[in-house]
């Protein structure tokens, strides 16, 4: 036990929660209260900005817990990292969906997009509501989401790019040291009624593509570690990335093709299968078969590549057409695999449960800016599919939250 009065916590690493900021584990008696209290300032850990983090001895009759000053707290922390947890953290369980990329795959645009789609698709053809668990939390990608499709020029649809210790960063204390870490995007999923499934809570990030580069350091920079605790994996392919993929649409008009070239995204899914092998302390023979979702983005440039073979709607009222599903992943496998064997073999490598997709987050080819940026025209704006690899996520992490099948009749998306 801490001396009264530090509000240090030593908690368990070997627990039954983990934190959805620092991914360490403890035991849900190890939880912290923030003081609400005006003159209770002052963490050991986060500052003298900080109201302080307790370990509730004291609760009132609702069984809210006091601080010092005798104020009920309703505001919960995590013991290691002490940032502020969403209220229904205990309540429900939460399910981590890593969305990894090199830079420039387009992560910030993907998510900002996913964030509109998939809500709408959910209740539509489901039944199931989207909730945000922590809007002052999501504040950043709600601001990317609203930037992006209430744009009315080219330039006004521009999302920055996301940086180390940027606005979708915040420094907090990690296993001793202050590091920087990605802000969780949270939000609770609310199942259809007379079904088996009950409430969770969906966990992202917007990471900055060089955390999953080679050579970073995950102890000194531990901002991708959330693969590891990962319920789901989205990797986000980006075909202007590949010499193989740019050859094969070099007759294309697009303007990226004019951007240099970084050929390293097999390499990146090599990294990520050491860090995370490393992380879970997993032998090198020992199976990782958490669901990875391989999603070939940018999908407007290259589908006349696959000689009118469709991408099919998976997506049905009430069902989601598995068969389709699949039917799609072997029809972008089989591209992959002629244009970029080394990155199929790797990404079969990182995991037993792999799907391909075709998506693409703005549905046509983007417009070069004075200023060299490739961003969206809003009035054509028509993303393609980017909710379909959480949906299968969603069918692999939870099965009863979206009954799947094989309808007959699939048509043709595109």
């Amino acid at each position: 036990m801490p001396p009264p009065g530090t509000g240090i916590s030593k908690a368990n690493l070997e627990g039954t929660q983990t934190c959805p900021v620092c991914w360490l584990r403890f035991d849900t008696g190890d939880i912290m209260h923030i003081a609400m209290h005006d003159s209770l300032r002052g963490d050991p850990l986060l500052g003298i900005d900080a109201q302080q983090r307790f370990l509730a001895t004291r609760f009132d009759n609702a069984g809210q817990a006091l601080d010092a000053m005798g104020i009920p707290s309703s505001e919960i922390a995590c013991p290691h990292c002490r940032r502020k947890l969403p209220r229904s953290f205990l309540g429900i369980p939460h399910h981590i969906i890593s969305l990894v990329g090199d830079q420039s795959a387009g992560k910030s645009y993907f998510l900002s997009v996913l964030t509109k789609m998939l809500p709408a698709t959910l209740y539509s053809d489901f039944g199931v509501t989207w909730l945000e668990s922590d809007p002052t939390g999501n504040a950043p990608v709600n601001d990317m989401r609203k930037a992006l499709f209430g744009a009315i020029r080219p330039e006004e649809a521009k999302l920055a790019k996301t940086v180390f210790e940027g606005a979708m960063y915040e420094k907090l204390p990690r296993q001793g040291r202050m590091v920087a870490l990605p802000r969780p995007f949270i939000y609770t999923i609310i199942p259809r009624r007379n079904t088996p499934a009950k409430q969770c809570a969906l966990i992202f990030y917007d990471n900055a593509g060089e955390h999953f580069q080679p050579g970073v350091d995950i102890h000194e920079q531990p901002g991708a570690q959330h693969v590891a605790s990962a319920s789901g994996i989205i990797y986000l392919f980006d075909p202007f990335n590949s010499p193989e993929f740019r050859r094969a649409i070099s007759n294309t008009k697009d303007p990226q093709l004019e951007k240099p070239v970084v050929d390293q995204q097999d390499t990146i899914l090599a990294e990520m299968r050491v860090r995370i092998h490393a992380i879970r302390n997993l032998r090198p023979h020992e199976v990782f078969s958490t669901p990875i979702a391989f999603v070939v983005g940018k999908c407007d440039a290259w589908l006349p590549l696959l000689n009118g073979q469709p991408i099919t709607q998976p997506i049905h009222t009430g069902i989601l057409d598995q068969g389709a599903i699949d039917r799609n992943s072997t029809i972008v496998r089989e591209l992959m695999h002629r244009l970029c064997p080394s990155v199929v073999a790797n990404a079969t490598a990182l995991s037993t449960n792999v799907m391909f997709f075709a998506a693409s987050s703005f549905g046509h080819t983007p417009v070069k800016t004075s200023r060299g940026d490739y961003v969206p025209d809003p009035s054509q704006l028509k993303p393609f599919h980017v909710e379909v690899p959480t949906l299968w996520l969603l069918s692999q992490i939870y099965p009863p939250l979206l009954p799947s099948g094989n309808p007959a009749g699939s048509n043709p998306s595109l």
